[in-house]
């Protein structure tokens, strides 16, 4: 909460993006037994400068959010939550796909805002939060969804951020 009440502050250094990825998935996947996230790393990601535990985090709630809209789905064809990176020049790309419930397009305009939730549970700050940290490190959040068909959360970086304090 307090990442969206008060300026954020950036511990930024060169990370292996990857291992950052690797590091969210294993923590979402040890909080609870199912489903599973598959990794679709680009080998060629590298390094990035950034600040790697609030990346992190962010990947976390995203996973978090993807398990949650996939919950009582099959798996049967293929990985319903898959987590991919790409490199492209000096900009990086970070995905998380699920084949969940998907988003009503009404609210598609509103998952960033602060306190907008469609969870009974939710608090609706976790995509706010996020949205402020990766705009902080220079970059841009999206999302596009698919009722009945699922989400994808891009995450658009750059190996030079302009960051904000």
């Amino acid at each position: 909460v307090l990442d969206f009440a008060r300026p954020i502050r950036f511990d930024c250094a060169p990370a292996a993006l990857n291992d950052v990825c690797r590091s969210a998935r294993e923590a979402v996947v040890a909080a609870g037994a199912a489903p599973d996230i598959a990794l679709d790393l680009d080998p060629g990601c590298g390094e990035l400068t950034t600040d790697a535990e609030r990346l992190r985090t962010v990947l976390v709630n995203l996973l978090t959010n993807a398990r949650a809209a996939v919950e009582g789905r099959s798996g049967d064809n293929g990985p319903l939550i898959t987590l991919s990176s790409r490199r492209h020049g000096r900009h990086v790309r970070l995905a998380v796909r699920d084949r969940g419930v998907g988003i009503a397009p009404d609210d598609i305009g509103r998952v960033f805002d602060p306190y907008f939730t469609t969870r009974r549970t939710g608090s609706g700050l976790g995509l706010a939060i996020s949205k402020n940290v990766i705009e902080g490190l220079g970059g841009t959040i999206g999302v596009s969804s698919r009722l009945e068909a699922g989400t994808e959360i891009t995450l658009e970086l750059t190996d030079t951020p302009e960051r904000r304090t």
